[in-house]
């Protein structure tokens, strides 16, 4: 999905200058942000509904209301401080300054992320809720240090791309782990980071990124498949493995087309 166009190029130097003393954007307007530039990432261009079941994904320390009413009242206040637009379609898009402050706090959110698993050791069940406490905090000089004590990272500990440091949004041969052809070597891209359960089975099993794994048997009318990783065999859902990202570990291989994929087993 193309990004809102720049008027001009501006640092986060400037939006903390636009936004000093009253004008500063709250916990909660940086929580929407986020929300909007993650479903940004994945094309979804959001009505209220499809924001509201996002923000209930947020973890429950951050308080923030859920409810469609809810949502809609802070969009409308959100379109007055000019973060984002709500079309004529009911669907609200970014304005460029809104994608800014997007791009800033996923930045501060995705370096806290790391600061928590790489430099403070736990476990990464935890890393997507603590770095929901830490990133509010996170000035522009901790964020320049971390970024140099981290070793400059291109990607969060769950695979999205950090904004500014170069990467483009998903390589072009990315699938979802449910699309995978059955006996094919893939490197995870990317896993879903909101469900500390989740997150506790595919660390254990080392489903993370960069992991190499592949479909070993697949019944999709079972719902169920069986994934080969470099501890293990394991199984998981069908709608447990569609929010796994993965691409081919040979670049070379393109056989991923739906005749050849692991639900034609």
């Amino acid at each position: 999905m193309p990004r809102p166009r720049r008027a001009s190029p501006r640092t986060r130097s400037d939006l903390e200058t636009e936004e000093s003393g009253l004008d500063r954007l709250s916990s909660v307007t940086e929580n929407y942000l986020l929300s909007l530039y993650r479903l940004w990432e994945d094309s979804i261009t959001p009505t209220v509904t499809q924001l509201t079941d996002a923000i209930k994904q947020l973890p429950p320390t951050e308080g923030m209301g859920s409810s469609v009413p809810s949502v809609a009242g802070m969009t409308r206040r959100m379109q007055k401080q000019g973060l984002v637009d709500i079309g004529s379609d009911k669907r609200i898009r970014l304005t460029n300054r809104g994608f800014e402050g997007g791009e800033d706090i996923a930045r501060r959110h995705r370096l806290a992320e790391w600061l928590v698993v790489r430099l403070l050791g736990m476990d990464l069940r935890c890393a997507h809720i603590e770095a929901h406490r830490l990133e509010h905090g996170i000035s522009v000089e901790l964020e320049a240090k971390l970024r140099e004590r981290l070793g400059y990272p291109q990607k969060s500990p769950f695979g999205r791309p950090i904004p500014g440091a170069g990467t483009s949004q998903l390589p072009p041969n990315c699938i979802s782990l449910d699309a995978a052809v059955k006996g094919n070597d893939y490197l995870v891209e990317r896993i879903p980071e909101e469900d500390p359960n989740l997150l506790q089975f595919l660390d254990e099993a080392q489903i993370v990124p960069e992991s190499r794994v592949s479909v070993a048997e697949a019944t999709p009318y079972l719902g169920v498949m069986t994934v080969s990783t470099p501890k293990d065999q394991v199984s998981m859902g069908f709608n447990v493995a569609s929010q796994i990202l993965v691409r081919p570990a040979d670049p070379s291989n393109t056989s991923n087309s739906p005749e050849t994929s692991a639900e034609q087993d």
